[in-house]
């Protein structure tokens, strides 16, 4: 009996030690691997986000590129269709246009005035603008079918200005275009290569 009764304390304390192991793993190992998993959870969490967020920039910038791209296509495009001729030219070509559609939609050009041709301000270009100011007299909507059928002539030019009037004559339109070319690159002077 004192051989069962030591085999049972040697299993009780085998059990005890057993028993302070397993709470050690639990109170000290457990905790420690739930840190490092939930450390790698959210490390994977954040890398997630960080991959899309860089994919969203990246998207971003692929459409900002893509909208460069147009606007230099369309740059090209307008700057190839720009008239090459002289000022004169291009001032006939503007008055012409005016004085058709003023008749075409039934308006008064009271005064067309042109301004003297200017370089634009940006370094290597060859492009030079025409101010154009006139006034044309009628009815609203004739004023109206006028502007939009100058907008689609086809003739390279800005408004910089604009005012619609009420008169005793009707309705007063005062416009002032900026008209543009491309200048012709001055001729190089003898001696010169």
């Amino acid at each position: 009996m004192i051989s069962a009764l030591h085999a049972s304390r040697l299993r009780l304390g085998l059990g005890a030690l057993g028993l302070i192991l397993g709470l050690g793993v639990a109170t000290f190992l457990l905790p420690d691997a739930s840190q490092q998993l939930s450390q790698k959870l959210k490390a994977r969490r954040e890398a997630e986000l960080n991959r899309n967020q860089q994919v969203q920039r990246l998207q971003e910038l692929q459409q900002l590129d893509d909208r460069i791209r147009r606007g230099r296509d369309t740059l090209a495009e307008l700057e190839a269709r720009l008239p090459r001729g002289s000022a004169g030219e291009l001032q006939w070509s503007l008055s012409k246009t005016l004085h058709e559609l003023s008749q075409k939609h039934g308006l008064r050009l009271q005064t067309v005035k042109y301004g003297l041709p200017s370089r634009e301000g940006a370094r290597g270009t060859d492009l030079e603008a025409v101010e154009v100011e006139f006034v044309a007299l009628g009815i609203y909507a004739n004023h109206k079918a006028f502007m939009l059928d100058l907008e689609g002539s086809g003739l390279p030019f800005a408004v910089r200005d604009g005012r619609l009037e009420e008169g005793p004559e009707g309705a007063r339109l005062n416009i002032v275009l900026r008209a543009f070319r491309k200048a012709s690159a001055p001729e190089p002077e003898e001696g010169e290569s």
